[in-house]
C-alpha cells in the first residue's frame, strides 16, 4: 500500500519524497474506478454477441433469477403507490445501502473508543464529558455516510450506462433508485474539525436542500422548468461546495460522474451536427406532434429505442428525450410528440407558421436487450398518446414475424385513450397483422371519452399535414406547367455553436463498439489526468515547504481539483474521441464532390401522416389499402381477466408485459401482475414501465 501514489517531479529528492498522488489516493482509484471502466468495456464486448444465441438452460435460469428478483413483497399495493412497488431486489439493494451505512458508522465510533481508552489509560482528563465528545465525533460520521450515499445515490443515472445492460434493468427502474436514494443523502453534520471549511459546507448544503425540494413530485409535474434549472444549477453548485469543503469528497462523486460523462461525452457530438426535420404535422385537436427525421445509413446500428433531441429555434440548452414509435428501412424515425408545457408549445408555434425547423438529434450507442424479443407471450397495454412508447415493441416483433426470425406466440395489445383520434397513429403494419387471420397479434381498443364514437369520429379526424422545410410548407409547390425549383440542400448557419450549416442527416454519436471503448477508455484516462493536474500544486506545495495555512491551501486546491477534473475528463475525450471523428465526416460529407447522400434538401417530397395510419370511421378504426376495420369498445378493460385468459390459453411460462399509460394505469398494471404472480402459478408476468413522467 506504501508503494502507490505517483511522486511529484520537483520533489523526488526529498524525504519523504513529495507526492501528487498519495497511497489513500491511489487506493481509492483503484478500487473505485477501474471495476466502472472494467465493467463498461466488458459489457461493450458483451452486446456484440447475440442474445439470441444463447442456450435454453442459460436463458431459462436469467428468467428464473428475473422471476425471483422480481417478486414483489406484501403489501403490495401499498409499496406500489407509495414507491413504484418493493421487490426482492428492492430488498437486497436497501439492505446493503443499510449495511453499508451500519457498517462505516459502526466502525467510527469503534475508532473513537479506541482513542478514547487510550487517552484514558495516560490518565488525561478532556474539558468535555464523555457523552458529548461521543455526540460531536457522531455528527462527524453523519457526514462521511452524506458522501457514501452519494456515491449510491450517482451510479444509476446515466442513460447509457452498461449497469443497466449488466442487472437487466431499464433505465425508468434506474432511476427510481436515484429519487428513493436522495432521501439518504442529506444528513446534518454539526461536528468542528479545524481543517474543514465550514462556510463551503453549509453552501453546499443549501444546494442540495433546494437540489431536493425541487425534485419531489409535486414540483416536478406542476414547475417542470424550475425543476429541470435547479436541478443542474443545484448539482453543479452542491458538488462544487462540497468538494471545498472537504476535498475528500472526490472518492464518492468521481465514480458515478465518470460513467454520466461518457453519456455527456457522446452526446455533445451532437452539438456540432445539425438536421432538419423531414416532415412534421398537427393533429387536429393540436395536442400531439408529429416529427419525422431521416437517419444516415451509418446509423444502421442505432436502436429502436429512445432519441434526445435539442431544438435550437426554441431552446438552445433543453435535451428532451423521446420514444421513437415507428422506424422504417430506410432510416426514417418517427416521434410522437405530447403538447406538455412551454417548450412543447413553442414548438407548436414554429409549426404553425411554417417556420424552418433545425433539430440536434441525439441516440443511445447501443440499448439493452430487447427482451420482448424472447418472451413466450407478450402483452402490451397502452394508454392515450403514451402508446408511442410501446408501439415500438410492436412495430418490432410484427417486423421479425414477418422476417421470419425468433418471435414471441402470441401478442396481445390493449389501448385505451380518452380521445379517440389518437387511435389514428397505429401503424399499417401493426393494424394489418391485428387483423390478419392467425390471431398471432390480438388487438382490442377501448374508449373511454365522453363524446359518443359516431360524433367524435366526424368531428376529429387526423388532419393532412405539410411538410416543413427551409423553403415553408408544400402549400407553396409550384403549380402545373410551371418549372420546380432546383432542390437545395438545407442550411443553418446559427443552428450550430462550431457553425456547421449544412443540414445532414442523423448521425450516429459513435461509428461501432471499438469506438466506443476508446471513447469510455477516454473518459477515464482524462478524468485521471486531470485530477493529477490539479494535485501537481499539492506537490509543488510540499516540495517547496511554505509555511501555508493548511485550511487555506485545502480549499483552493479542492476547487481547482473540481475545475481540471471536469474540464479534462470532459474536454480530453471530446476532442480527441468525438469532435475530430465528426469534423472529419462533416468534411467527407460537405466537400465539393463529397457525400450528397448524406445531406438534407429543401425538397424531399410531402409526408401526410394520415397516410401512414388508420381512420375513425364510427366505431371502428379502419385500415387503408384493405376492406378491413378494428372495432372499438367503449368502457376501461378487465386488465386482470385479460391477464388471466392469456396464461389459460396460453400456458406460457414467462409473459412480458409492458405498459405505457399515465400513472393510475401503470399502478393498476403493477399490482394485477404482482397479485397474478406467485410461486405456486406456472406463469410469470415480466412487468416492464415502458413510459412515465420523469
Amino acid at each position: 500500500m506504501a508503494k502507490l501514489g505517483l511522486t511529484y517531479t520537483y520533489g523526488k529528492g526529498l524525504t519523504p519524497p513529495a507526492q501528487t498522488l498519495d497511497s489513500f489516493d491511489a487506493m481509492y482509484t483503484l478500487i473505485l474506478w477501474l471495476p466502472l471502466g472494467g465493467g463498461a468495456l466488458f459489457m461493450i464486448l458483451a452486446n456484440r454477441l447475440s442474445n439470441e444465441a444463447k442456450p435454453e438452460w442459460l436463458r431459462k435460469s436469467q428468467l428464473l433469477g428475473r422471476r425471483i428478483m422480481q417478486f414483489q413483497l406484501p403489501p403490495r399495493r401499498v409499496w406500489i403507490n407509495w414507491c413504484g412497488g418493493f421487490s426482492v431486489l428492492d430488498f437486497i439493494l436497501m439492505s446493503l445501502v443499510v449495511s453499508m451505512n451500519l457498517m462505516w458508522f459502526i466502525k467510527g465510533m469503534q475508532d473513537f473508543n479506541t482513542r478514547y481508552d487510550a487517552l484514558a489509560e495516560t490518565g488525561i482528563t478532556t474539558p468535555h464529558p464523555i457523552w458529548q465528545l461521543r455526540l460531536e465525533w457522531a455528527a462527524l460520521y453523519f457526514g462521511v455516510l452524506l458522501f457514501i450515499n452519494v456515491w449510491m445515490l450517482l451510479l444509476p443515472i446515466p442513460q447509457s450506462s452498461f449497469l443497466q445492460d449488466l442487472s437487466g434493468l431499464d433505465y425508468h427502474q434506474m432511476i427510481r433508485y436515484h429519487r428513493q436514494g436522495r432521501f439518504s443523502s442529506m444528513f446534518v453534520d454539526w461536528s468542528t474539525v479545524s481543517s474543514i471549511n465550514y462556510l463551503a459546507g453549509s453552501i453546499s448544503w443549501f444546494f442540495g436542500l433546494v437540489l431536493w425540494v425541487t425534485s419531489m413530485n409535486w414540483c416536478r409535474r406542476r414547475f417542470w422548468e424550475v425543476y429541470y434549472r435547479t436541478h443542474i444549477i443545484c448539482f453543479l453548485g452542491f458538488m462544487l461546495f462540497a468538494y471545498i469543503h472537504y476535498s475528500g469528497s472526490w472518492i464518492y462523486f468521481t465514480p458515478g460522474l465518470l460513467l454520466w460523462f461518457v453519456d455527456l461525452v457522446l452526446r455533445a457530438g451532437a452539438l456540432a451536427n445539425t438536421t432538419t426535420v423531414s416532415a412534421c404535422g398537427v393533429n387536429e385537436t393540436e395536442d400531439v406532434v408529429t416529427l419525422q427525421l431521416q437517419a444516415s445509413k451509418r446509423a444502421a446500428t442505432c436502436p429502436l429505442h429512445d432519441i434526445v433531441l435539442l431544438l435550437p429555434s426554441v431552446s438552445r440548452w433543453q435535451w428532451h428525450p423521446f420514444t421513437i414509435s415507428h422506424q422504417t428501412a430506410d432510416g426514417a424515425l418517427t416521434v410522437r410528440i405530447k403538447r406538455y408545457g412551454r417548450w412543447t408549445q413553442q414548438l407548436l408555434h414554429r409549426l404553425k407558421l411554417r417556420e424552418p425547423l433545425a433539430v440536434r438529434a441525439s441516440c443511445p450507442p447501443y440499448a439493452g436487450p430487447h427482451q420482448w424479443r424472447t418472451d413466450d407471450v407478450v402483452v402490451v397495454l397502452a394508454g392515450g398518446i403514451a402508446s408511442t412508447s410501446v408501439l415500438r415493441v410492436l412495430s418490432d416483433l410484427t417486423a421479425r414475424k414477418h422476417a421470419g426470425l425468433r418471435s414471441p406466440s402470441k401478442v396481445y395489445f390493449v389501448w385505451v385513450a380518452r380521445h379517440a383520434i389518437e387511435f389514428c397513429v397505429m401503424d399499417l403494419a401493426v393494424a394489418h397483422e391485428s387483423t390478419a387471420a392467425n390471431g398471432w397479434l390480438s388487438t382490442s381498443l377501448h374508449y373511454t371519452g365522453s363524446e359518443p364514437l359516431a360524433a367524435t369520429s366526424e368531428l376529429v379526424k387526423s388532419n393532412k399535414l405539410e411538410k416543413v422545410s427551409s423553403q415553408g410548407s408544400d402549400s407553396s409547390d409550384p403549380r402545373p406547367g410551371e418549372a420546380k425549383p432546383r432542390a437545395t440542400y438545407a442550411r443553418f448557419p446559427l443552428a450550430s455553436p462550431f457553425f456547421w450549416n449544412m443540414a445532414r442527416k442523423m448521425q450516429p454519436q459513435i461509428t461501432g463498439p471499438i469506438h466506443h471503448a476508446i471513447v469510455v477508455g477516454l473518459v477515464f484516462f482524462g478524468a485521471f489526468v486531470g485530477r493529477e493536474l490539479a494535485y501537481n500544486w499539492y506537490g509543488e506545495w510540499q516540495s517547496a515547504g511554505q509555511p501555508t495555512p493548511y485550511q487555506d491551501l485545502y480549499w483552493r486546491l479542492s476547487g481547482v481539483d473540481f475545475l481540471c477534473f471536469f474540464v479534462v475528463g470532459l474536454g480530453f475525450p471530446f476532442l480527441f474521441g468525438v469532435f475530430l471523428p465528426h469534423l472529419f465526416r462533416y468534411w467527407m460529407d460537405t466537400r465539393k464532390g463529397g457525400n450528397p447522400e448524406e445531406l438534407m434538401t429543401s425538397f424531399d417530397g410531402t409526408w401526410d401522416p394520415a397516410s401512414t395510419g388508420c381512420e375513425l370511421a364510427g366505431d371502428a378504426l379502419v385500415v387503408p389499402d384493405g376492406d378491413v376495420s378494428i372495432p372499438i369498445q367503449a368502457g376501461r378493460p378487465d386488465f386482470e381477466g385479460l391477464l388471466a385468459t392469456v396464461a389459460k390459453e396460453t400456458q406460457a411460462a414467462h409473459v412480458g408485459v409492458y405498459v405505457a399509460g399515465p400513472t393510475p394505469m401503470l399502478q393498476s398494471a403493477h399490482a394485477t401482475c404482482s397479485k397474478l404472480n406467485s410461486f405456486k402459478s406456472r406463469t410469470f408476468f415480466d412487468y416492464h414501465k415502458m413510459a412515465g413522467f420523469l
